[in-house]
Order: C-alpha cells, then sequence, then structure tokens
C-alpha cells in the first residue's frame, strides 16, 4: 500500500494556496518515504503515476514528477534517489528563475501587478530589490491566496497594496508590468494558472501592460496541448444561492502571455523556446539519474 503516497494525494488535493511546486514536493517526498519502506518500488510504476496524477490533474510539476520516476524505473534507478534528484532540479531551477528578476527592469523601478500565490513570484519581486518600486496584490477570491502573497511580501518590507479582485482596472495603469506564476504550460503556449489569470490578462492587453509568466521547465508539459488540459474543479456554498462549482484554474492562451521568465532569463512564450526549457529539464535530469544507481 502506498501509505505516504495516498496520504500526500489527500494533502495536495485539499491545498487552496500553496501551488505545483509545493505540490510536487509533497508528493515527491512521500514516494521517498514510501520506496525506502518498502511499499513502492518500480514494479508499481504504472498504480503509482494513477494515484500521484490524481492528486491534481492540472498540474505540469506533477506529471514531471512521475516522467522522472518512468525514466528513473527504465535506467533500474531506485524511486527514492529519482524522487531526491527531481526536488534537488526543483530547488536549483527556483533558484536560477529568481536570479534573472533583473531581466524584468530596464533602466527603472517598476511597479508590478499579481495575483494568487506563487513562490515563484514572491522570490521573483524579492530579487528585484531597489528595482522594484510597487506591487499590487489582487485578493485572488474565491480561494483569497493573494493575501498570503500581500502579507509575506509586506513581512519582508516590500511596498505592496492588496486589493479586491474587481478593482484591477481601476489600478492596472499605473504599472509596468503583470507577473503571474504558472501551475503548467503546454508547448504550443497555453500558461494554466490560478482562476483570475485570464481576466487579468486580457485586462494587461487592453491597457497595454505586458503580462510575464515565471515557472522553471519541469513545468512545461510535452504531451499536452492548448484545450487539452483537464481543469480541476471545487466548490463552495454561497448564500442564499447555494454550490457554486467553478474551475481553479483558467487557460491563457499564448497571445495573451507576452513572455515567460525562466532558468534562461526572460524568453518569448514560442513553442521553440518552451522545448529548449522542456530539453534542458529532460537532460538535467537524465544526466543526474545516469549517476544515480544506487539501492
Amino acid at each position: 500500500m502506498l501509505e505516504s503516497v495516498n496520504e500526500a494525494v489527500a494533502l495536495v488535493s485539499r491545498e487552496q494556496v500553496r501551488g505545483a511546486s509545493w505540490s510536487a514536493e509533497t508528493l515527491a517526498k512521500a514516494v521517498i518515504d514510501d520506496a525506502r519502506s518498502g511499499r513502492a518500488s518500480c514494479e508499481q510504476i504504472y498504480e503509482l503515476e494513477g494515484v500521484l496524477m490524481s492528486a491534481n490533474p492540472t498540474m505540469g510539476s506533477i506529471a514531471s514528477l512521475v516522467w522522472t520516476l518512468k525514466e528513473a524505473c527504465m535506467r533500474d534507478v531506485p524511486l527514492d534517489v529519482a524522487a531526491e534528484a527531481f526536488i534537488e532540479y526543483m530547488r536549483v531551477s527556483k533558484s536560477e528563475v529568481a536570479s534573472h528578476a533583473r531581466d524584468l527592469a530596464k533602466d527603472a523601478p517598476i511597479t508590478v501587478m499579481t495575483l494568487s500565490y506563487s513562490t515563484n513570484v514572491i522570490n521573483v519581486l524579492l530579487s528585484l530589490g531597489p528595482m522594484l518600486k510597487k506591487v499590487y496584490v489582487l485578493e485572488s477570491l474565491p480561494g483569497g491566496e493573494g493575501r498570503q502573497a500581500a502579507a509575506e511580501l509586506r513581512s519582508r518590507r516590500v511596498d505592496v497594496e492588496l486589493l479586491p479582485d474587481t478593482a484591477a482596472s481601476g489600478v492596472i495603469g499605473l504599472v509596468d508590468a503583470v507577473l503571474i506564476g504558472a501551475d503548467n504550460v503546454t508547448l504550443d503556449g497555453c500558461v494554466y494558472n490560478k482562476l483570475g489569470s485570464k481576466n487579468l490578462a486580457i485586462l494587461a492587453g487592453y491597457f497595454g501592460k505586458p503580462v510575464v509568466a515565471a515557472f522553471e521547465p519541469y513545468k512545461i508539459s510535452p504531451e499536452a496541448r492548448c484545450g487539452g488540459v483537464r481543469l480541476l474543479e471545487r466548490s463552495y456554498q454561497a448564500e442564499p444561492w447555494g454550490e457554486v462549482t467553478y474551475k481553479v484554474f483558467d487557460e491563457l492562451t499564448r497571445d495573451l502571455v507576452d513572455a515567460v521568465l525562466s532558468v534562461r532569463g526572460l524568453g518569448d512564450n514560442t513553442q521553440p523556446n518552451l522545448m529548449a526549457l522542456r530539453k534542458e529539464f529532460e537532460e538535467w535530469m537524465t544526466r543526474r539519474l545516469a549517476g544515480g544507481r544506487s539501492a
């Protein structure tokens, strides 16, 4: 029985604030625990794949964890070694994304609008240092993840203001760019991020403000295509109406995202660039697994 994995899947499926990076790391740590306890091995890889993907079918990070585990099994590398390598890449790539934060600011400090809670967005904003003038964070209802992001930025002495989602149109004229995270990215340029991202991107386009998505290469799904990603649904009670069901993620087509910020810095949201980023992840992981055939 995949005891730790099943517990982690239940935890990830309920989570409403932390996103793709946290989810994949939580699941990877559970794989390590089950593998070292003798509850998981490559003999169960297809069962493990189904269980892991059930945690959140929208997230490209989970699909990349599964890809890593399957690659490891083909190379006779133990699951715990593969999961550790994946966590290592997560750490390295997240740091590399943040290291390119200054690509967003040209000659003067910038004002940014964002929404929801993305560790990449937080790290990039903090890495801007004196080149960051102010941040506007949308509350991001119904989950309200933006509140956490705004509070964290405030605790780090960033000039930040939390706004109701519906107030974005009155403020976006003051910003230089919109910065969002990504839970999944397809090779044809679709970015999947928390509900509200599409409205914000459309608004930004109307006001002529660039939309930049910050993410690591392991969030790119090579098999997925725009329109073909299953979107997780949740519901809540809205009295006196009753239950409201909504899709947790928005799908932003390529025309809504002007650029991507990843391990190579600021780049185009085009298939060649996304393919190169994904290849970089796969090659890094392949090299790491090639030296990891230890029990």
